[in-house]
């Protein structure tokens, strides 16, 4: 079914969704467990990744600027409390609710 995509393209799971990989980069087991993160609301922030996952500031801003890097992630400055946000459209539950991964 997915073999219509050709070469190059990837179908890997993250929990429960089905994601197109199609960036040349492989995506490690710390990037996979921020995408599982993000599904909650769509985002993260650094300090959230940092609570939730156990990790140092370093290593969660590490994986979140590869992401970003690979077009996986956007950036939002501008809420009100100040805080960074790193953005998935690939896992956001707004996706999930019009039934793009379905």
């Amino acid at each position: 079914m997915y073999e219509v995509l050709g070469s190059g393209f990837e179908v890997f799971s993250v929990g429960k969704k089905k994601l197109v990989r199609s960036v040349p980069t492989e995506l490690n087991k710390d990037h996979n467990e921020i995408l599982e993160l993000a599904q909650a609301q769509g985002y993260v922030t650094v300090e959230e990744v940092e609570r939730r996952l156990s990790w140092t500031s370093g290593r969660a801003i590490d994986a979140l600027d590869t992401l970003l890097d690979e077009g996986l992630a956007m950036i939002d400055d501008g809420h009100r409390d100040g805080k960074r946000r790193y953005w998935f459209p690939c896992v956001s539950p707004i996706s999930s609710s019009i039934g793009v991964d379905s």
